[in-house]
């Protein structure tokens, strides 16, 4: 499974992680977009909202 979808999990305690020394290395996080002069306010709204919080959970995993 990927990390999102057990994180709360991992978080309370329900589940724990075993084997991580045979972990993979993390990937990274690329939002992609066709780059224009004016992005559509969906896009703005998304990019905004997404952002920060994919930054908050990489370093809340002490990633590099």
């Amino acid at each position: 499974m990927l990390s999102y979808q057990v994180a709360d999990a991992i978080h309370t305690g329900r589940l724990c992680p075993v084997l991580t020394e045979h972990e993979p290395e993390a990937w990274p996080v690329n939002l992609v977009y066709t780059p224009r002069e004016l992005l559509p306010q969906k896009l703005r709204a998304f990019l905004d909202f997404a952002a920060p919080r994919i930054e908050r959970a990489i370093q809340s995993r002490g990633a590099p």
